[in-house]
């Protein structure tokens, strides 16, 4: 079942519900009262919708983007259990009020506060994991990149020793260079990404090809240039 496809069930399943609820509603109160339903049947009911469509609410915001498994299941048990205490404290204070064990303001007002902190915990479920979930990401990217960077200079560093004693200079500035690459962090921007992906080629281009020295020197110092820029970006 392809996404749209399942959003058309889960549409067609909360009709589906609503239709019965609506008609438990008719059936119960069969035949309508003359003067119509009392306050205490009023909020019964209106707590009987509210419970159904917030369990429903999960079904059609089920997106939790999270890099890692147990992240993402966490967070999902976190949004139910949110839901589920809610949907217990609404439907016993209905029971009660419908009973006229409890009166109708202070069932609301306690209803309205255990909503307020389920919903604080379902946006920590949805929102806030999903922005662990792209931080998570980002810094897994981030890391890639650096670590990358990392490999290419080590193989530079190895090309090196097979240089010529008529380029201990310039073999010299190079493993300066791997040395700085060696102990950089990852930073998370796309002036950072760029740098890196420019020290990747400009390494490569320089371990694997046999330049003049005067080429090399023009490159060592592109090179440098670039390992420079890249030192002065911080997290």
């Amino acid at each position: 079942m392809n996404p749209k496809q399942l959003n058309v069930f889960k549409v067609l399943l909360f009709v589906a519900g609503l239709a019965i609820a609506g008609a438990a509603f008719a059936i119960i109160n069969h035949p309508m009262p003359e003067n119509g339903l009392s306050v205490n049947q009023k909020f019964f009911w209106a707590n009987i919708l509210v419970c159904y469509i917030v369990f429903f609410v999960p079904f059609f915001f089920s997106s939790i983007k999270s890099g890692k498994a147990d992240a993402k299941i966490t967070s999902a048990v976190n949004v139910w259990i949110s839901v589920m205490v809610f949907e217990a404290a609404a439907i016993v204070l209905a029971v009660l009020v419908l009973n006229e064990k409890a009166a109708v303001k202070i069932s609301f007002i306690v209803e309205m506060i255990v909503f307020f902190l389920a919903a604080i915990f379902v946006y920590f479920g949805y929102f806030a994991g999903s922005h662990i979930g792209s931080v998570q990401a980002q810094e897994e990217k981030s890391l890639s990149k650096i670590s990358e960077l990392k490999v290419a200079f080590e193989m530079l560093n190895l090309k090196t020793d097979a240089w010529s004693y008529e380029l201990d200079s310039q073999k010299s500035a190079v493993k300066k260079l791997c040395d700085d690459v060696k102990y950089m962090s990852p930073v998370d921007s796309e002036n950072a990404s760029k740098l890196e992906m420019k020290l990747i080629i400009c390494a490569n281009v320089l371990a694997d090809s046999n330049l003049p020295s005067s080429e090399m020197n023009s490159k060592i110092l592109e090179l440098t240039n670039l390992v420079n820029q890249r030192k002065l970006l911080r997290k």
